[in-house]
């Protein structure tokens, strides 16, 4: 019986492409622009002594070849974690210029992926100051921020149940939307509290997609079409999302005739 031993060499340029995939895949996933995570991952090939290589980066997928070895990484779950991209960005750089060993990159990748970021109570206490300060900014009363505020916090509570979801993201983004109004409406057939429009606009503010339409013209005008097009339809489809909860809650509260709910 013959015994196949993998030649250690081998082993270290499997390592080496793995930790290029890991970088590159964590940038898109915590929403980082294409051309940067193609920058990085090059970066990091160029610390690790890797000839002859191509990295191409879509919103969904990473495709790595170095030396005719190909690698392809599919990307399911995208978000935004700035925190994340400074870390990976970090080790990219130290990694170029010798300081990490490939093992000791893995390692710091490992931790960076392990770190579980911001508690739910931050965030929900966070996306609750950013609603209210947004009603402020468009006009609203005191009413409408103390209104924004707990809406806002109510939104960013039901999140959770949505993450794991196929289509999670739209989904909360429509029932966001569906429960600001709703509420928001609701609340001022109970108490005058000032101006409805100013609170149910403070609190879709945070469920907007500023930033991945940001990203989406910074790809394309480095020259990334495809990328840029694709965030880009993203962004819009997911402010639909949220114009169309909050219209089917005006309707609602029409429907039954404005009477407290």
């Amino acid at each position: 019986m013959q015994i196949l031993h993998e030649h250690p060499a081998q082993s270290h340029a499997d390592q080496k492409i793995r930790l290029i995939c890991m970088a590159a895949q964590m940038m898109l996933e915590n929403g980082g622009e294409t051309y940067r995570v193609e920058e990085t991952a090059m970066r990091m090939a160029i610390g690790l002594g890797l000839d002859d290589v191509n990295v191409v980066a879509f919103p969904t997928s990473i495709f790595v070849n170095v030396d005719g070895r190909s690698r392809i990484r599919r990307i399911t779950h995208r978000g935004t974690n700035s925190s994340r991209l400074a870390g990976v960005n970090d080790v990219s750089r130290r990694v170029e210029r010798g300081e990490l060993t490939p093992d000791e990159a893995e390692r710091a990748l490992d931790a960076i992926a392990a770190d579980p970021g911001f508690s739910q109570l931050m965030l929900i206490l966070a996306y609750g100051v950013s609603a209210a300060s947004f009603s402020l900014l468009f006009g609203g009363t005191f009413g409408s921020l103390l209104v924004a505020l707990v809406v806002g916090m109510l939104a960013q509570l039901i999140q959770p149940f949505f993450a794991h979801m196929a289509m999670g993201t739209l989904l909360f983004n429509f029932c966001g939307g569906f429960m600001t109004a709703l509420l928001c409406r609701a609340t001022s057939n109970v108490i005058a509290y000032g101006d409805v429009n100013a609170a149910i606009i403070g609190g879709i503010m945070p469920m907007l997609t500023g930033l991945l339409m940001t990203t989406a013209v910074r790809d394309t005008m480095y020259g990334d079409l495809i990328s840029g097009i694709a965030r880009a339809v993203e962004a819009l489809l997911l402010a639909g999302c949220v114009a169309l909860g909050v219209f089917v809650g005006l309707k609602v509260v029409v429907m039954l005739g404005g009477m407290p709910l």
